[in-house]
């Protein structure tokens, strides 16, 4: 047996070990304390309330795994990887929060999954996420916090690429804290915003659009994105909320921002691109994201441009406009978490021949669909993401 496929084989076999260990430090801020200086396991227990020696055996664990260093004399300092998980803007501090405790949970039951087809979440927790979310404030926090820090490295990149030159006002559905349409903003000072989204998602977008300065420039609204959205605005953003519907929901948001629109408004479409074919690759592979136990309709992916188009057509947006309205973002422009990848927008106007904007059932072989006349009670979906195509 060949020794180096049977270390890699026993690593995915045991990651969840160090998943957890990540986790741990991260809540404590040890890559924080560490920072600016390497420091003993004991003075770093103090400064955190935990047990000297478990936290030791951690930190040496995630030495081996590369997110410390340990010096000579014991002590343990910082590394590129540790900095991805500081309290800093643009951090996977977020995700790290968020990632091993209930999505952890809902993929430790993926058979449920594979023998229903059904979300393992609502196998695993009685409701879906986004029921959850709207129930414990806590949860909504850390979920809105790892939104953010994706949003974060990405923001700047969309607001730069994405044209709105013309427009007077744009709603970013879904919006959650507000990260992306703060970003836009401030790259467009005679812009007006919007974020709209459930409550427990607008928790701190008050807070945070004061805090970074464009409150007085954006309203705060509430509601569900399958029943009505704020209207006559030039601009309607949808971040990363596509990927995690299937055709059927994802037709009927498409549908109720296209009532919202005016004739002369746009959907303007940010998504991550799932590639023609899975590849061996150093970045962290789209279809890892696509096949979600914890939300959505299991086993649906992400996106891809035929479906995207499908989706948007049947809702009343003109889809088949070419390639003209497609804004490639060079990877240089993202954030250090994403150097890799390289960002796409897609911007659709109405179709005039669909002024109704009524969801029609999408064709083709791609996506299992059902009957849109049933009845919906769907919690808006808050992910901030980024388009990529990698």
């Amino acid at each position: 047996m060949d020794a180096d496929a049977q270390d890699r084989a026993f690593m995915l076999i045991s990651g969840f070990r160090v998943t957890q260990m990540v986790r741990a430090v991260t809540e404590l801020r040890i890559p924080d304390l560490v920072a600016h200086e390497p420091r003993s396991a004991d003075d770093l227990a103090a400064s955190a309330g935990v047990q000297a020696e478990p936290l030791r055996r951690i930190l040496r664990c995630l030495t081996a795994a590369g997110v410390f260093v340990e010096t000579e004399d014991g002590r343990f300092a910082a590394t590129p990887i540790s900095e991805c998980y500081r309290d800093l803007p643009g951090t996977l501090r977020g995700p790290a929060l968020m990632l091993p405790s209930e999505s952890y949970e809902a993929f430790g039951a993926l058979m449920h999954t594979l023998h229903t087809g059904e979300p393992a979440f609502e196998h695993v927790f009685g409701m879906s996420r986004w029921e959850q979310l709207a129930q414990d404030p806590a949860k909504a926090a850390i979920f809105n916090a790892a939104m953010q820090s994706g949003t974060e490295q990405v923001r700047d990149a969309v607001a730069s690429a994405c044209e709105f030159n013309g427009m007077g006002s744009i709603v970013d559905v879904g919006g959650g804290r507000g990260t992306l349409i703060a970003g836009i903003l401030k790259a467009n000072p005679h812009l007006r915003g919007t974020v709209f989204d459930v409550e427990a998602g607008l928790a701190e977008t008050d807070a945070y659009l004061k805090q970074v300065g464009v409150r007085d420039r954006c309203e705060i609204v509430s509601g569900s994105f399958f029943e009505s959205i704020p209207a006559g605005h030039d601009a309607y953003l949808l971040k990363n909320i596509v990927h995690d519907w299937n055709d059927e929901k994802a037709a009927i948001i498409l549908a109720t921002c296209r009532k919202a629109m005016k004739p002369d408004a746009c959907l303007l479409l940010v998504e991550q691109i799932v590639p023609a074919r899975a590849e061996d690759s150093a970045a962290i592979p789209p279809h890892l994201h696509g096949r979600r136990s914890d939300a959505g309709d299991a086993g649906r992916p992400r996106a891809n441009r035929r479906r995207i188009s499908r989706v948007a057509a049947c809702s009343g947006f003109a889809a088949d406009a070419g390639d003209s309205n497609r804004f490639p973002i060079p990877a240089d422009r993202s954030g250090p978490c994403l150097a890799r990848r390289r960002l796409l927008a897609t911007q659709l106007p109405p179709n005039p021949t669909r002024p109704d904007g009524r969801a029609q059932r999408p064709n083709g072989d791609e996506e299992r669909t059902h009957r849109i006349g049933q009845k919906h009670a769907g919690i808006s979906k808050r992910q901030h993401g980024k388009a990529e195509q990698i």
